[in-house]
C-alpha cells in the first residue's frame, strides 16, 4: 500500500487517482497518522431490482375491508351541524 500525505494528495490528485483506478490502495496521512484510505471502487455488475409496487398494493388491498367512504361520513357530519 502506498502512503501519501494530505499535501501530496492536494498537489497530485490526478496522478494518485490514476494509480487507484489501476488497483493500487493509497493511505492518506496527516501529521503522521493515517486519516483515510483511497481504494478502487467496486464494480456493480448486478442489475438493479425495483420493487413491484402495483403487486404490493393489490396484495395489501386484498385483505382490507371496504368501509364507508370518507366523503359520505363528512357529508353526514355536516348535515348534523345544520
Amino acid at each position: 500500500m502506498k502512503v501519501a500525505t494530505v499535501r501530496q494528495l492536494q498537489h497530485n490528485l490526478a496522478t494518485l487517482l490514476e494509480e487507484v483506478s489501476k488497483g493500487q490502495e493509497i493511505a492518506v496521512t496527516k501529521r503522521g497518522q493515517v486519516v483515510a484510505r483511497l481504494v478502487p471502487a467496486r464494480s456493480s455488475k448486478a442489475p438493479l431490482v425495483w420493487p413491484d409496487s402495483a403487486a404490493r398494493m393489490k396484495r395489501l388491498a386484498a385483505g382490507a375491508s371496504l368501509g364507508t367512504p370518507a366523503s359520505r361520513i363528512i357529508r353526514e357530519m355536516r348535515e348534523e351541524r345544520f
